[in-house]
């Protein structure tokens, strides 16, 4: 199944990422997400998201929204 995978980082280390059939909904939760921040020892932390084509996820491995 092709699927379009939501990838989040913090700072450029990843935080994490879920997996989407509709890319309309992807790039939904990444415009919600992208360029968050907040303050952590006086310097700022960017929650940075964005959203990739992935050519084949197994489905019996990995949820697909």
């Amino acid at each position: 199944m092709t699927a379009f995978l939501l990838a989040c980082t913090l700072n450029g280390i990843v935080t994490g990422g879920i997996y989407f059939q509709d890319v309309n909904v992807c790039i939904q939760y990444r415009d919600k997400l992208n360029n968050q921040s907040y303050m952590k020892d006086d310097k700022p932390q960017v929650y940075e998201c964005m959203c990739k084509l992935v050519p084949f996820v197994d489905t019996e491995k990995v949820k697909v929204y």
